[in-house]
């Protein structure tokens, strides 16, 4: 097995069982969930600087690009004016009910407006929050809002060595949790959150009860979470 191979088997599916006590009992999730079923159809975009390579989102992995030389994209990602909207009228027309953008990828870089770092489209090529313009144009078109997030990230300095060093781990982790908390908060109403890829921590080094708690706290009626990308329904 590739390591490749072992992060997607390992996914999010640690947190998966803290998600699950988070969200209260089976009738809530049920209520939660029932949309989610019903729509059956929608959009899942994965989008950020490896677009301007033209190739997989793994590109930086899988070629062996350094963070230094990887990073320099941000600076050549210029989006189309009204990109979003372009994607919503297209979803709409197919008759999908929903659409899931990602807001971090494993390569780090932010198509939201953070506080937590300059490594982010609105301080980068972008100049502007491209999942504002996505969530505007989402609800324009009537469609349910959802936001993909890698918790693994190649970029922060600590990414890798929250494994065996807690000063790191404490950090990366605040770090984490803070962006959630400013994607749960600055965007209005959510209906999906969808983690991916733990790696290299276990559901106890994310802290994930925590996570989820204030995930629920502050979306108690919103934040459903569908299947992940590589676990079960939480």
């Amino acid at each position: 097995m590739t390591r490749r191979d072992c992060l997607q088997f390992v996914s999010a599916a640690a947190i998966t069982a803290a998600a699950a006590s988070a969200a209260g009992d089976a009738s809530d999730r049920e209520r939660r969930m029932k949309w989610w079923h019903e729509a059956r159809f929608g959009m899942f975009v994965h989008w950020g600087l490896y677009s301007v390579l033209g190739r997989h989102e793994w590109v930086m992995e899988n070629e062996g690009i350094p963070v230094a030389e990887y990073e320099t994209l941000a600076k050549r990602f210029h989006p189309k004016p009204n990109f979003a909207r372009d994607w919503a009228r297209l979803a709409k027309q197919a008759g999908q009910k929903y659409m899931v953008m990602t807001t971090k990828h494993h390569e780090g870089f932010c198509n939201f407006d953070t506080k937590l770092t300059d490594y982010c489209a609105p301080k980068q090529g972008p100049g502007r929050d491209l999942v504002k313009e996505y969530v505007e144009a989402a609800r324009a078109e009537g469609l349910r809002v959802g936001f993909y997030y890698s918790l693994m990230d190649w970029h922060h300095p600590d990414g890798a060595r929250c494994a065996n060093d807690e000063d790191a781990r404490r950090r990366f982790v605040d770090y984490i949790h803070g962006q959630i908390r400013e994607l749960l908060t600055n965007y209005g109403k959510i209906d999906v959150l969808w983690y991916d890829v733990a790696w290299p921590l276990d559901a106890r080094g994310w802290e994930s009860e925590k996570m989820n708690e204030m995930v629920f706290k502050r979306r108690p009626s919103s934040a459903s979470k569908p299947p992940t990308a590589r676990g079960n329904p939480a």
